[in-house]
């Protein structure tokens, strides 16, 4: 690393609002950031952060997910094709164990897919944050997720028809699709519908009194549908992050006349946006509503059916994912990897530590979660301490991201994270 030449001019003090948890509320972009016309003062190369972010950290990131999820329809397929053929009236072992292997193929190809997203979940930019995050609602639509509306496609699918209108799921809801909706039709061993009576609609009306085999095979088939809308909606993502007009290049061309961006920093700004999925998604809504620090359907206590990922118990390796994710973006690569990241910004800026800071709170944050045993839920009641020092510990990431990160390199805090009470 090169010594510093110039430091930011940092941003003034601020009061800090204290609520909740006790963790600041807000905090301040950089006086040179304020007027969104010059990049920061600093002889930091905010060109190579951004290209090997761009190259090394975010674009195989993308790519590792697209593959996963292209090859999803056929395993899903091959699985529903032995679903649909079986009969369980002829008590044929070898058939019910040939089908048993084949879900198992399938529900594991969801798994390495859900892995490979909960890191791209990190580095939700530039496609993944157009129309309101569109396209990464589509492929994972969570907290917000229905499975009343998934139980309604099924049947809307199985008759091809939605009100007289040909069937298309990509003109759906993206409650109705993604992994999330995977998740429920591949896990979830209850056959009945999710809704309640009045939810459910006419279309629902038949759907309990009709035999298991038949409700497991309607929901096979539009597991195959929504496979395929999924490995289409990666694609996309694809077709606009690469190429010679994709985002990369956007990101890695800041600052040049025509760019999006005018400033480097301003492309930097985004990336470290999502760095924030840390505090509201992971701290907030994956550990402390379920934990009851925020009111949840059991009123404010430990609530294990409020946890991510209700049906595949996967939550806790949604969380690691996470946090390894938020790890590589910050070091730019692997912790062996000598690559440009933010933490090579902050030594640049004289916030060597503040990096450090981060560094031990990433690694007691890893650590805490790696000592979660079985599944979420039975943490939560269980071993309720384990999964609050979790939250304790990602918490003190964020604490450090939302104020000295931000002031230290003269960027800006999301809008979304300056209302944070927890």
């Amino acid at each position: 690393m090169a010594p510093t030449l110039k430091p930011l001019l940092l941003a003034s003090t601020v009061a800090a609002l204290l609520s909740g948890c006790g963790e600041s509320t807000s905090s301040s972009a950089g006086e040179n950031f304020a007027d969104n016309k010059n990049d920061v003062v600093t002889s930091f190369d905010q060109k190579a952060l951004l290209v090997n972010l761009t190259d090394n950290v975010i674009t195989p990131t993308f790519e590792a997910f697209a593959d996963k999820a292209q090859s999803l329809p056929s395993q899903i397929k091959a699985y529903c094709d032995l679903e649909t053929a079986y009969d369980p009236s002829m008590q044929d072992d070898a058939a019910k164990q040939a089908l048993d292997a084949a879900k198992q193929v399938s529900q594991d190809a969801w798994r390495e897919a859900m892995i490979s997203w909960q890191h791209a979940e990190l580095m939700i930019v530039g496609p993944l944050l157009d129309n309101d995050k569109a396209l990464r609602n589509d492929i994972y639509s969570w907290p917000q997720a229905s499975t009343c509306s998934v139980d309604q496609d099924v049947v809307f699918f199985e008759q091809g028809n939605v009100n007289g209108t040909a069937y298309n799921i990509r003109n759906r809801s993206d409650k109705r699709k993604g992994l999330d909706a995977l998740e429920y039709l591949l896990f979830n061993e209850n056959q009945d519908y999710s809704c309640s009576a009045i939810a459910a609609g006419d279309i629902l009306d038949d759907w309990n009194t009709r035999s298991e085999q038949l409700r497991k095979v309607a929901r096979c088939n539009f597991a195959v549908e929504v496979a395929s809308d999924l490995s289409h909606s990666a694609q996309t993502l694809i077709n606009h992050w690469n190429g010679e007009q994709g985002y990369s290049q956007v990101l890695k061309n800041a600052g040049e006349p025509g760019n999006k961006f005018t400033t480097q920093t301003k492309a930097i700004n985004e990336i470290s946006d999502a760095l924030f999925y840390m505090t509201e998604e992971l701290k907030d809504y994956k550990l402390a509503t379920p934990l009851g620090l925020f009111a949840n359907s059991c009123g404010l206590e430990a609530c294990p059916q409020e946890v991510e990922s209700v049906y595949a118990k996967h939550s806790i390796e949604n969380i690691k994912a996470n946090i390894d994710a938020f790890e590589k973006l910050f070091l730019g690569g692997s912790s062996e990897s000598n690559s440009t990241g933010f933490d090579d910004f902050l030594d640049e800026q004289q916030a060597s530590d503040t990096k450090q800071t981060m560094l031990q709170g990433i690694a007691n944050a890893k650590a805490a979660a790696n000592a979660l045993e079985g599944n979420l839920q039975s943490a939560l009641t269980n071993d309720k301490a384990s999964v609050t020092n979790t939250h304790t510990q990602v918490k003190s990431v964020t604490d450090q991201l939302k104020n000295d990160f931000i002031n230290k390199l003269a960027l800006e805090l999301p809008k979304t994270s300056a209302g944070d009470n927890d």
